[in-house]
């Protein structure tokens, strides 16, 4: 006597049934065992470079003195007499013996 179709069906799926649970356990049981405790986050501690300090200079309590004025640049010959303004602003010194309508001339 075989066993009827109805039967074989139900025992196919109870068997296909139990193995895709061992498959979803086995799976469960290897997750479970990667979650870890959740801790605070806690950062880590930032690279500080050890250096010596050294005092400024210019602190209240050590305020260095100032330069005296330098005396201004003076001319006490007496050959110069002016100065003549030449082509594009040129500078030229005009002396005793030379008359200044020349540089005038030149100028253009």
């Amino acid at each position: 006597m075989s066993t009827p179709a109805w039967k074989k069906r139900a025992r196919q799926e109870l068997h296909a049934k139990n193995k895709v649970e061992k498959k979803y356990n086995k799976l469960l049981a290897s997750v479970k065992a990667t979650i870890k405790e959740s801790k605070d986050y806690e950062p880590m501690q930032t690279y500080q470079r050890t250096t010596k300090t050294y005092p400024s200079l210019t602190t209240s309590d050590s305020i260095r003195g100032i330069a005296a004025k330098k005396d201004a640049n003076v001319y006490s010959g007496d050959y110069i007499t002016g100065i003549a303004t030449m082509h594009k602003s040129n500078l030229v010194p005009v002396g005793r013996g030379c008359d200044p309508e020349i540089y005038a001339k030149m100028r253009r």
